[in-house]
C-alpha cells in the first residue's frame, strides 16, 4: 500500500504541529513493514525525514495553492492510496482514502481567544468538513478526541487516539561544557524557573507572572521564558513591566532546537500554566531531561503528566506561588519529581503512535472498507 503523508508543516518556525511532523515521519518509516511511505514537502530544505522512502518535492510559497491544489494532483500522480494530513485539515479531490490528525479544538472554544480571527474562521469551517469526509481520525490524547465528539459529532469508533511522546534529543546532559556554553549564549542566570510556549491568551502567562512576582523576593532565581512573537502577546509583557519584573525575567524568543534540552537540564523546575491543551508536549520534554514539571490540572495536562507533576488550578494565583517555592527550596523533592518524570515519559513512545496510525489504516483496507 502506498501512504501519502503532507508534510509541508514543517515549514512553521516551531510549535506543536512541527515537532509533530519531525517525529512521527521517520517513526512511520521504522514500522512500514511491506507499506511504501511517500513524503510530499514544500521545500528541498525539509526533506531527509524518512530514510528508505520516497520524497517528493512540490514548489509552491502560496500554503493554500500547496494544500488545495498542488499536493491533490500529486497525490493522484503518484498513485497514493492512503493520505495521512497531520494538521487537521483534508483538502479536496485527493483521490486517496484520508486520515487526519487532530492536535486541539482550541478553535471552538470562544472564550479562549486561542487564535487570531481569520484562522479561526479557516478552522472553525475546514476541520468538521474535513472529520466527515475522513476514514479515520487520529487524537492525540483522549481530551481532544472528547472535543472532536462534542464539537463536530464525530462517531466515536472513528477516531483512535495516537499520543504523541518528547523527541529522544530530550534527555539528561552530562557534558557540563556544553551546558555552559548554552548559558553563555542565552546569558542565563545561575538559577531559574522555565517557561517554554507561546504568550498566546490559552498559555495563561499572565498567571504565571503574578505567581512570581509574589515568591521572586524569597527565592533567588529568574523567570526564563523562550516564547516568540505571539497572538496577543502585548498584554504580557504590559503585565512584565507593570510588575516590574524587567531585572528577574529573560526573554529569549528564539532558541535553537539544539539547545533546548540544555534550557530543561537546567532549570530549576518548568511551569506550564495553560488553561487548554490538546496534548502537552512540553510536559513529557521537560520530565525526559529530568527537570521538575508544575502544570495546569486542566484539558489534556493530567493525562500527559500523571503523577508525575505537581497539577494546579491555572488561575489560582497563590497555588502558583505556593507550588514554584516548594519545588525550588526542596532539592529532595525535585530529585523525587525527576524520578517519576522519568518514568511517566519512558511511557510514551513515537514508535507506538506510528504503529497505531498504521495499524488504524491498515485495519480500513483489510476490512474492505477503503477507497483504491
Amino acid at each position: 500500500m502506498r501512504i501519502g503523508f503532507s508534510a509541508r508543516g514543517l515549514s512553521i518556525p516551531s510549535g506543536g504541529v512541527r515537532q509533530f511532523i519531525t517525529s512521527i515521519v521517520p517513526a512511520l518509516a521504522r514500522n512500514k513493514s511491506q507499506d511504501e511511505l511517500v513524503v510530499f514537502y514544500n521545500s528541498l530544505k525539509y526533506s531527509g525525514l524518512a530514510p528508505d522512502c520516497t520524497e517528493i518535492i512540490i514548489q509552491g510559497r502560496n500554503r493554500l495553492w500547496w494544500d488545495f491544489v498542488l499536493l491533490p494532483r500529486q497525490l493522484k500522480k503518484n498513485g497514493i492510496e492512503a493520505a495521512i494530513f497531520p494538521k487537521n485539515v483534508i483538502p479536496f479531490f485527493t483521490g486517496a482514502t484520508n486520515f487526519v490528525v487532530v492536535h486541539d479544538m482550541a478553535y471552538f472554544d470562544r472564550k479562549l481567544g486561542a487564535y487570531p480571527l481569520l484562522d479561526t474562521i479557516y478552522m472553525r469551517s475546514l476541520i468538521p468538513q474535513s472529520i466527515r469526509r475522513a476514514k479515520g481520525v487520529f487524537a492525540v490524547s483522549e481530551h481532544t478526541k472528547k472535543d472532536i465528539i462534542h464539537y463536530t459529532g464525530c462517531a466515536e469508533d472513528k477516531i483512535a487516539v495516537t499520543y504523541e511522546a518528547a523527541n529522544k534529543v530530550y534527555q539528561p546532559i552530562t557534558d557540563r561544557d556544553f551546558l555552559q556554553n548554552v548559558s553563555r549564549k542565552y546569558q542565563l542566570p545561575e538559577q531559574f524557573i522555565l517557561y517554554v510556549g507561546s504568550l498566546s491568551p490559552r498559555k495563561n502567562t499572565p498567571t504565571l507572572l503574578w505567581a512570581f512576582a509574589r515568591v521572586k523576593d524569597k527565592i533567588p532565581h529568574s523567570l526564563v521564558i523562550t516564547a516568540s512573537k505571539s497572538w496577543k502577546d502585548r498584554k504580557v509583557y504590559d503585565l512584565i513591566n507593570q510588575l516590574g519584573l524587567q531585572s528577574r525575567l529573560v526573554k529569549l524568543g528564539y532558541v535553537e532546537a539544539d539547545d533546548m534540552p540544555a534550557l530543561y537540564n537546567m532549570a530549576s523546575v518548568y511551569i506550564y500554566p495553560s488553561v487548554y491543551e490538546g496534548f502537552g508536549l512540553p510536559v513529557l520534554e521537560a520530565m525526559q531531561c529530568g527537570c521538575p514539571v508544575i502544570a495546569s490540572n486542566i484539558t489534556s495536562i493530567p493525562e500527559v503528566a500523571g503523577d508525575a507533576a505537581i497539577l494546579v488550578e491555572p488561575l489560582d494565583v497563590q497555588a502558583w506561588a505556593d507550588r514554584i517555592y516548594q519545588v525550588v527550596t526542596n532539592q529532595k523533592l525535585r530529585e523525587e519529581m525527576a524520578n517519576k518524570g522519568f518514568a511517566r515519559a519512558a511511557e510514551f513512545s513515537w514508535d507506538k503512535c506510528a504503529e497505531r496510525i498504521l495499524e488504524t489504516i491498515r485495519s480500513y483496507r483489510q476490512r474492505n472498507d477503503y477507497k483504491t
